[in-house]
């Protein structure tokens, strides 16, 4: 079995028009399947727990390990400084836009930085971390800024009954446990990526 070796970025490192077409389908590839898991994720937590837990809480977690294939493809196909950036960037711009707190687009930014910094050291495995755990920044106020967060749900028309259920999630050993299953799923979400990128979309030219 071929060992997976990462590609040569020492050409042209700069984003070209090409890159940043072929770098936005693939950013639509990844918030399509975020879409994906947490739909199947709040799917299975509703037929397991019955509705008792509140699945998006949960979020980076499933986003960690089915995303990490679209992850691959940015790193390893486009080759180009910025190019995480940038994506992690739309997927921020995004989630505003669909109603998230502006908290966690802002810890994504940071996030993008730290995920950009390794992406440049070829470190596949530490910038797809910190792009998940950036994701965690989307909860974070329902952990640390809970009266403002509720707020922010009424804001959003969430019955008082969604909110207790939501809220009743906000505890710091719940926190802990995201962080700690990010980091798992993490690895784990890379090590599939990467064997599918090189096993199948390498070879098919994608």
């Amino acid at each position: 079995m071929s060992e997976l070796k990462y590609i040569n970025r020492e050409e042209n490192k700069n984003l070209q028009t090409k890159d940043l077409i072929t770098l936005g389908l693939y950013t639509i590839l990844l918030i399509l399947l975020m879409g994906v898991g947490v739909g199947l994720g709040t799917l299975f937590t509703s037929l397991v727990f019955g509705g008792k837990v509140y699945f998006s809480t949960y979020t980076s977690v499933v986003t960690a390990l089915i995303c990490g294939s679209a992850y691959s493809l940015v790193f390893n196909k486009i080759n180009k400084n910025m190019a995480i950036f940038i994506m992690i960037a739309i997927v921020a711009l995004f989630l505003t836009i669909s109603g998230h707190s502006i908290v966690g687009s802002i810890a994504m930014l940071l996030a993008a930085i730290i995920a950009e910094f390794f992406y440049r050291r070829k470190s596949e495995y530490l910038s797809y971390l910190f792009f998940n755990l950036g994701n965690i920044g989307i909860v974070l106020p329902m952990f640390f800024m809970k009266d403002s967060y509720v707020k922010h749900l009424q804001g959003r028309n969430y019955s008082q009954e969604k909110i207790d259920l939501v809220m009743g999630s906000s505890d710091l050993k719940t926190f802990i446990l995201i962080i700690v299953l990010t980091v798992i799923f993490s690895i784990i979400g890379t090590y599939l990526g990467r064997k599918l990128y090189f096993k199948n979309f390498n070879k098919a030219g994608l």
